[in-house]
């Protein structure tokens, strides 16, 4: 996404999670974003357009929060941890902390269909790329990087969507870091 890109959808993520996507307008974007309305529909046409970008922010902003606190400097179970801290937890409070979170997932589910199954994609893609470092270890245990992230990406969508409680969420990421850590564990 180029910059006016991000700075529209950003603020669009910004409005929607403070008001609910049903409630939002097209001037509220841009009053938050600190453009024109016409600046909002010059570069997304309508409203279904805006929510796929806002989505796709919200998604890159999620993988570069992962790239940059993953240093060198860290071992496997931080690396493991941050990444489900990123991507499960975090996300999870974000959506508690939305008042119409439901509004925004039906409109998810049943506006930006296929750009919500390319999001999914690459979200799949981009967990496979983070397991491949391990992919020695994880073919000691007959699996592989592919393998492991597309049960791990179907795993943290199903929790995010299906759990009510912190306690929940963080018991099942728990025993997520566990599996990873057993399975990326090179058998001797």
């Amino acid at each position: 996404m180029k910059d006016r890109e991000c700075k529209i959808a950003a603020a669009g993520y910004d409005v929607i999670s403070q008001y609910g996507v049903r409630r939002v307008t097209m001037a509220d974007v841009a009053e938050a974003a600190g453009v024109s309305r016409q600046t909002v529909y010059n570069v997304f046409p309508n409203r279904e357009a805006l929510l796929a970008a806002v989505v796709r922010y919200h998604f890159n902003s999620k993988w570069s929060a992962i790239r940059d606190c993953i240093t060198p400097d860290l071992d496997r179970k931080q690396r493991f941890q941050a990444l489900l801290d990123i991507l499960v937890i975090e996300s999870w409070h974000s959506l508690q902390a939305m008042p119409h979170a439901d509004e925004l997932e039906f409109e998810i589910a049943t506006t930006i269909k296929d750009e919500i199954g390319e999001i999914h994609a690459e979200a799949r893609r981009n967990i496979c790329e983070f397991l491949l470092p391990y992919q020695d270890a994880l073919n000691s245990h007959d699996m592989t990087a592919n393998g492991l992230g597309d049960l791990l990406h179907h795993s943290i969508m199903g929790l995010k969507l299906g759990s009510t409680t912190l306690e929940e969420i963080k018991c099942v990421t728990a025993a997520m870091l566990a599996c990873l850590m057993a399975v990326t564990e090179p058998r001797h």
